[in-house]
C-alpha cells in the first residue's frame, strides 16, 4: 500500500500521556510523512497566578478539581498552533483524539476549529469510562472497540492495530508477557509459566505487583517482578522479538487489545484466553491457541507446530498504515470492521 497520501500533512494527536504512548504514535506518523503535533492529557505546565486562583477556588468552593488540566491541556494546544504558524500554516490536516474523555470538552471544540478533520477513537470500554459519551458531539467519527458499544448508531466500530514502522529483530525469548497483577488471572498465569519452563522454552514472563503479598505468590515462580514501568516502545521491541506472545481478555469489556494485533503483524504465536479471536478473519489454530475454562491440554502441539504465514491483505488491513488511513477516510483503504458474528 502506498504511504505517499500524508507527505507533508499535519496531524494533532491528543493521546494519555501512558508509558511513552505519544512517541510511539508519533514515530510512527513520521514514518508515514506526517508533520506531528501532539497534546498530552497531562500536561506539565504553568499556569500563571490567576488561572491558580481560579482553579483554588473553583476546587475548594464549587467542587471542581477539572480546571488546572484543563487549562494546561489549552496552553499546550496554543503552543502547538503557534509552530503551525511559524511554517505558514493555519490548521491542521487532522486531528485525532485517543480516549477523549482524557480532554476538556473546550479543548476539544477550539481543535476542532483549527482542523480540516477531527476523529476520535474510544479505545476502553464507552461504559468503563462514561465521560466518553459526552464527546461524541464534537467530532466527524467517533470510534470505539468494544462491539457493545455500537448500539449508539452515531458509533463507528474499529480494532486496534500494530505499527509497522518497527521492523522486528532476532528472537531473544521463546515467550513473552508483561502485565499487571490481577487476581483473577493469577493462578492461569502461574499455570501457563510452569508448563513452558517444563516444556524448556526460554520465557520472559513479567508481572507488575503493588503488595507483598502479591509479590511473595509469585517469588518462586519462573515470573519477574518488575519494578520499574517499561516504556511502550521498550515493550514492543520485546514482543516483536519473541516467538510466542501471551495475552489476556479484559472482563471489562469485549475487544481485543494491542498483543494480538502485534503478534499478528510481527509474525508470531499467541496464547490467550480472548476466546473472541476465533471469530476474526485472522483466527488460524496454528497460530493463535485459545484457553479455554484454563484447559491447556494441546499447548505442547501448539507450540511445536510451525507458523502458518496469513494472506497479504490481512497483514495490511491491521496494519497501522492502514488503520490511520481508514479512520481519517483517506483512500484507498481496506475497511476495519468487526467480525459478523460478534
Amino acid at each position: 500500500m502506498s504511504r505517499n497520501e500524508f507527505k507533508g500533512k499535519t496531524i494533532l494527536i491528543a493521546v494519555p500521556d501512558y508509558i511513552g504512548l505519544p512517541n510511539r504514535f508519533r514515530k510512527n506518523l513520521e514514518a508515514l510523512g506526517f508533520v506531528v503535533f501532539n497534546i498530552s492529557s497531562d500536561v506539565n505546565l504553568k499556569i500563571g497566578l490567576k488561572n491558580t486562583l481560579i482553579h483554588l477556588y473553583k476546587k475548594i468552593v464549587l467542587g471542581i478539581k477539572t480546571y488546572k488540566r484543563e487549562r494546561k491541556q489549552l496552553l499546550d494546544f496554543f503552543g502547538q498552533l503557534e509552530k503551525l504558524k511559524q511554517q505558514n500554516i493555519n490548521q491542521f490536516d487532522f486531528a485525532l483524539f485517543i480516549r477523549p474523555d482524557n480532554f476538556s470538552d473546550k479543548l476539544i471544540e477550539t481543535v476542532r476549529g483549527h482542523s480540516s478533520k477531527l476523529v476520535a477513537y474510544q479505545w476502553d470500554g464507552m461504559n468503563v469510562y462514561p465521560e466518553a459519551h459526552k464527546k461524541i458531539k464534537f467530532f466527524e467519527r467517533f470510534f470505539v472497540f468494544d462491539f457493545n458499544d455500537l448500539k449508539n448508531e452515531k458509533l463507528l466500530p474499529l480494532t486496534n492495530f500494530y505499527f509497522d514502522d518497527i521492523n522486528p529483530k532476532e528472537n531473544k525469548n521463546d515467550a513473552y508477557f508483561i502485565g499487571n497483577y490481577k487476581a483473577d488471572r493469577i493462578e492461569l498465569l502461574l499455570n501457563i509459566s510452569r508448563k513452558l519452563k517444563d516444556l524448556g522454552l526460554k520465557t520472559s514472563i513479567n508481572l507488575y505487583v503493588y503488595s507483598e503479598d502479591q509479590a511473595n505468590q509469585v517469588r518462586e515462580e519462573p515470573i519477574n517482578i518488575l519494578s520499574n514501568e517499561l516504556t511502550f516502545s521498550e515493550n514492543v521491541q520485546n514482543v516483536s522479538q519473541s516467538k510466542i506472545i501471551i495475552d489476556f481478555a479484559n472482563n471489562v469489556h469485549s475487544g481485543l487489545s494491542m498483543r494480538p494485533f502485534e503478534a499478528l503483524g510481527y509474525k508470531k504465536k499467541l496464547i490467550t484466553n480472548n476466546a473472541l479471536i476465533k471469530e476474526y478473519d485472522f483466527y488460524r489454530p496454528e497460530n493463535i491457541f485459545v484457553i479455554e475454562n484454563g484447559n491447556l491440554d494441546g499447548l505442547e502441539k501448539f507450540i511445536s507446530t510451525p507458523y502458518k504465514d496469513l494472506p497479504e491483505e490481512i497483514y495490511e488491513k491491521y496494519s497501522f498504515t492502514n488503520w490511520i488511513k481508514y479512520v481519517m477516510d483517506v483512500k484507498p483503504h481496506l475497511p476495519i470492521n468487526f467480525p459478523k458474528k460478534l
